[in-house]
């Protein structure tokens, strides 16, 4: 069979396993597929019928909340323990060894072995930093805000220049060129979903070294020439991502709205409903005790701002189709269009895929919207009833309300890789450069393949997308009451929407079952 020229991210669990046990089979590692007790159409119809029941319930019991009312939160700062869980020695110690691990990524990178499964690099970046960074922004908080190591590596050379050469500023600080807005991150996000589904040298440890060197060198130039809050919030696609998934975690850093930065020139906190959350230019210029760290209900983070800039919903589109993207890889639909591929088209075809797929998805997503308002018009009797006039204002509005969705697919999609693959940093964080080391006599760990086994992951990818789905399907009726107000007109206004999501998620089910189950 003719297979892509993908990056190791999938092939890693199998070929690592295959090389130190022998007798595993493919499907995200898993050593046998797993006999559904129904048939998969069952499993697909229900998870359907599930989110259209979500809405009506939705659209029965959540009639008196107008989506305008604070969501319940609580100030965990108001004890002790989390006060000091957050002095700056502690946040010191984490950021230090933030900037350790990528120091050994470029160190064994540059100077370790050239075999991937020998050099810890590889597992780092794509299982341990996407995968695993990942998931702790979508369910705890935004944890790569505190870490990011090339935000530090700047604070600390502009902290060394002005002290060392008695400067007043370090960087340009050039204004940011509104017509920018986000899209230096959607190019960006781009280049990296390309990285990682269709360029093979992702696996190489140099290649990689080089790689995060040059995207280190971007992060900080940028940030030299227009400012580190500002490049990051828009310009790195990195940031952008794991700030967009956090929205969805029941941990918030908020400043209050009268004591926020005029100095903040974001755009997204230029749109945000309330308060500033997460917001680094507000919370570097607030006083502590304006400072609230608050653990509030899953999702409700999506709806703090109430309409984003258009290149903000091309990126979380991107970002949702391109996860789907990477499961549809897995499929037999796709294996069977690639063995009637002639060799010398297998890469034309896979970059093809490549571009129709996020445009395919943005395309249905843009006519789903323009489907929203007409039927709003119609339940109304008039565009002139309506405070929302346009296709792309309704696609902006809504856009964050597909959030948990993405969150859900990538849950579902990558945790046996995380459970399995991650296990390899262990054997080889004592001899990360693949030199024969043992310093902390790990070296001889034995990887547990068997931690997650089909019949599981396939129950959790379920329960995960069907609530992902339904968290959508929540937001997505706030977000049309705050807009819509009319009950009628939000009831009828959300149908194409809803539609939308049914399909979306029986296809996502389908296509997480394609590697695990028979």
């Amino acid at each position: 069979m003719i297979v892509l020229n993908r990056i190791w991210l999938k092939p890693l669990i199998v070929l690592l396993a295959v090389g130190l046990h022998g007798d595993l089979a493919a499907a995200h590692g898993f050593g046998q597929r797993y006999d559904l007790p129904v048939p998969l159409s069952i499993w697909v119809i229900g998870a359907g019928l599930t989110i259209l029941l979500t809405f009506i319930l939705a659209s029965v019991f959540t009639r008196s909340h107008s989506g305008l009312q604070p969501f319940p939160r609580v100030n965990l700062y108001r004890w002790r323990i989390i006060r000091i869980s957050s002095h700056p020695s502690i946040l010191l110690l984490i950021r230090l060894l933030s900037v350790s691990i990528l120091v050994t990524i470029l160190v064994s990178g540059f100077f370790g072995s050239s075999n991937p499964y020998q050099n810890i690099s590889p597992v780092l970046v794509w299982v341990i930093w996407w995968v695993g960074i990942v998931f702790i922004c979508a369910l705890v908080g935004d944890l790569w805000a505190l870490i990011n190591p090339f935000l530090m590596l700047f604070v600390w050379i502009q902290r060394f220049t002005i002290k060392a050469f008695q400067v007043h500023r370090f960087g340009l600080n050039i204004p940011y060129p509104e017509s920018f807005s986000m899209w230096p991150a959607v190019l960006g996000l781009i280049g990296f979903f390309w990285a990682e589904l269709l360029w093979g040298g992702g696996s190489e440890p140099f290649s990689l070294a080089i790689i995060v060197t040059l995207y280190g060198i971007c992060t900080l130039l940028g940030m030299y020439i227009f400012s580190p809050n500002t490049w990051l919030q828009h310009a790195d696609p990195f940031t952008l991502v794991f700030s967009i998934f956090s929205r969805f975690s029941p941990l918030e850093i908020r400043v209050k709205r009268n004591h926020r930065s005029s100095n903040c020139n974001l755009q997204i906190c230029r749109f945000s409903i309330e308060d500033c959350v997460n917001g680094p230019m507000c919370i570097t210029h607030a006083h502590p005790k304006q400072i609230e760290l608050n653990l509030r209900i899953p999702a409700v983070g999506l709806l703090e701002v109430e309409r984003v800039p258009l290149s903000m919903m091309v990126f979380v589109l991107i970002l949702l189709s391109s996860v789907t993207f990477d499961g549809f890889l897995e499929t037999p639909f796709w294996f069977g269009i690639l063995d009637r591929t002639l060799d010398g088209e297998i890469i034309a075809v896979g970059h093809i895929a490549f571009i129709l797929f996020p445009t395919i998805f943005c395309l249905a997503y843009l006519s789903v919207c323009w489907l929203m308002l007409r039927a709003a018009i119609l339940a109304a009797g008039g565009l002139d009833k309506l405070a929302i006039k346009h296709p792309s204002d309704i696609a902006c509005s809504f856009v964050l309300t597909l959030v948990p969705i993405a969150i859900a697919y990538h849950l579902a999609h990558y945790l046996s890789f995380l459970l399995i693959t991650g296990q390899y940093v262990v054997p080889l964080i004592s001899d990360p450069l693949g030199l024969g080391w043992n310093l902390f006599n790990t070296a001889d760990y034995n990887v547990n393949i068997g931690v997650l086994d089909a019949k599981t992951a396939w129950y959790i990818a379920v329960a995960t997308v069907v609530f992902g789905h339904v968290f959508s399907v929540y937001i997505a009726h706030i977000a049309a009451k705050r807009i819509f107000h009319d009950k009628r007109v939000v009831f009828w206004g959300q149908i194409p929407m809803i539609i939308l999501m049914v399909i979306y998620t029986m296809l996502s089910l389908w296509i997480l079952a394609q590697p695990m189950v028979g």
